[in-house]
């Protein structure tokens, strides 16, 4: 993404576009320039870029301090009152904290740096407010400049940077640590008597007296003096070099550090603010001095490409999902052309052999038993038993007593089979019950099953080749109970035959008791306990199994 840099110096303000590696214009105002028309027709032709103003001015004041160490809200307070106290006349201002001290409390190590002439910066602020141009921040050249060190692996104990300010000066950053401790910016004034070497040497030696005389040195440390510079001005400055025992000179040639940075058109002088600034486009940077309304303008601008990313990406997930409907749709279509080629092979299969049994002569049973094969096996089944569940609950909802317990629905060709059919466990048991008498069946019982078994094989041999059952039944065996049960076994039972009659009384239905509350046949045996077991409310239990005869629809 391309970026607009602002790289303002004391005399004029250096534009820099940067996009993709490179800087791809350069223009330059002088600072009563903020106004003019080729000023504002320029700013207005990149006004839509974000726009990142860097300082690089005599009047930066640099000030190093200790407070609490505290965090949050605390620590920001401390520090806001810290910079209110401090630079009072200036809104353009920061702060850094640098770690903790080592010995004592260890209290927090902050730089306080702001700007403390604002009318620099006002004019071209103004300018920027006035087109409404996205400015992202306002950047102290100073502090960011530590950056081009570590792309560098310039990082030593004591570090010197000194770059050119265009047309103007010299600017000397000190690092302790990689961290910047000092800095400050020297016209260059040109003197007959003087070369331009001997002016850059006389500089960096009053530079280095006073960190000396701060006691940043120990015994034995030297001071690493990194001098970014293009290669035809080395020799000038390095002739004029005084040879401090205390200090090591590194020379930075401006065309082999943009290679190693990767600037692609390296600049034809000594002039830093191009290597500067394609290193501070690498990453992001924090604001140190903007305010929030002077930053409103790169918020709206951020707001709207959010906007524009969160509709591309629903109309993205729009035309996924479109593609995808068209896909799922065209595998089913293709499923139901298959499923139709394959039922209509069926039909003419089916067609084939129907019309080849009609011009066949079989037997009547023979007949017979495949009309009911066909009724049985080969028709399909119910889908569901709803008209069956439908009929029932029309029924039950006549009966305010009955409670619907459970209900199990099958299918099956014979109307004395009796289905698999789990029953909910009853609450409790009743103060009267019934159990059968012994399985031990009596006389008259015997003869019964005895005639019962012969009549049964009569009929075997009568009929050697009985017919094929030929109707579909629905069965449901019905879990209910009546409640609440108050004891009168009576009129329970009336209201049990009640529900078996009325269920009959259903077309097609056959209704039976399968089990009632109690057993009053002289089969069973009646026993009364006295008292009822179990919790929740009284209910009298039975079980009626229905039939719905005929086809099942």
């Amino acid at each position: 993404m391309a970026k607009h840099f602002l790289y303002l110096t004391n005399d004029r303000l250096i534009s820099l576009v940067w996009n993709r590696g490179a800087i791809n214009s350069r223009e330059s105002f002088l600072a009563a320039e903020a106004a003019s028309a080729s000023c504002v027709a320029y700013m207005e032709k990149y006004r839509r870029l974000p726009t990142y103003l860097i300082t690089d001015l005599v009047e930066e004041d640099f000030r190093l301090d200790t407070i609490p160490h505290l965090r949050g809200s605390d620590s920001e307070a401390i520090i806001s009152r810290k910079l209110g106290q401090i630079y009072r006349s200036s809104n353009l201002r920061h702060a850094v904290i640098q770690g903790r001290e080592t010995e004592g409390r260890r209290d927090d190590k902050v730089l306080y740096h702001a700007v403390t002439n604002t009318e620099l910066i006002k004019p071209w602020l103004e300018l920027l407010e006035k087109i409404e141009v996205p400015l992202e921040g306002i950047y102290s050249s100073s502090v960011l400049s530590a950056r081009l060190l570590k792309v560098l692996d310039l990082q030593f104990p004591h570090t010197l940077l000194v770059t050119v300010v265009p047309d103007f000066g010299l600017r000397q950053t000190y690092f302790r640590d990689q961290q910047i401790k000092f800095s400050r910016i020297t016209p260059i004034v040109y003197d007959e008597g003087q070369s331009v070497g001997g002016l850059i040497a006389a500089e960096m030696g009053r530079t280095w007296q006073y960190l000396e005389s701060l006691r940043y040195f120990a015994g034995g440390e030297t001071l690493e003096v990194c001098i970014l510079i293009h290669a035809r001005d080395k020799p000038v400055i390095a002739d004029a070099i005084r040879k401090y025992p205390s200090l090591k000179y590194r020379f930075l040639d401006i065309e082999e550090v943009s290679t190693k940075i990767g600037l692609k058109n390296p600049p034809s002088s000594s002039h830093a603010e191009q290597i500067l600034v394609h290193t501070y486009a690498q990453t992001g940077l924090e604001n140190h001095f903007a305010e929030p309304t002077t930053r409103r303008f790169a918020v709206f601008r951020k707001a709207r490409m959010g906007l524009f990313a969160l509709t591309a990406g629903i109309l993205a997930v729009g035309v996924v999902g479109t593609a995808f409907n068209f896909h799922q749709a065209s595998q089913i279509s293709n499923r139901v052309n298959t499923r139709e080629n394959a039922a209509r092979n069926l039909q003419s299969e089916y067609q084939t052999i129907f019309n080849a049994m009609r011009q066949q002569k079989l037997a009547s049973d023979v007949a017979r038993d495949t009309s009911a094969f066909y009724n049985n096996q080969i028709r399909p089944q119910p889908a569901a038993p709803g008209a069956l569940l439908s009929e029932l609950s029309n029924v039950f909802a006549e009966f305010s007593r009955v409670k619907l317990l459970g209900l199990t629905w099958t299918i099956g060709t014979d109307e004395r089979a009796t289905p698999y059919f789990n029953a909910v466990p009853p609450n409790g048991t009743l103060e009267v019950s019934s159990e059968p008498k012994s399985a031990t069946p009596g006389v008259a019982q015997a003869v019964a099953n005895a005639l019962n078994a012969s009549g049964n094989n009569a009929q075997a041999l009568a009929d050697p080749n009985p017919a094929w059952p030929s109707a579909k039944l629905q069965f449901a065996m019905i879990d209910a109970a009546i409640t609440p049960f108050d004891g009168d076994f009576r009129a329970t039972l009336a209201e049990v035959e009640r529900v078996k009659a009325r269920l009959n009384a259903v077309p097609g239905f056959k209704a039976s008791i399968e089990s009632t509350p109690l057993d009053v046949r002289s089969t069973a045996t009646i026993t009364a306990t006295g008292k009822r077991v179990g919790a929740g409310l009284p209910e009298a239990r039975f079980v009626i199994k229905v039939v719905r005869v005929g086809e099942a629809s």
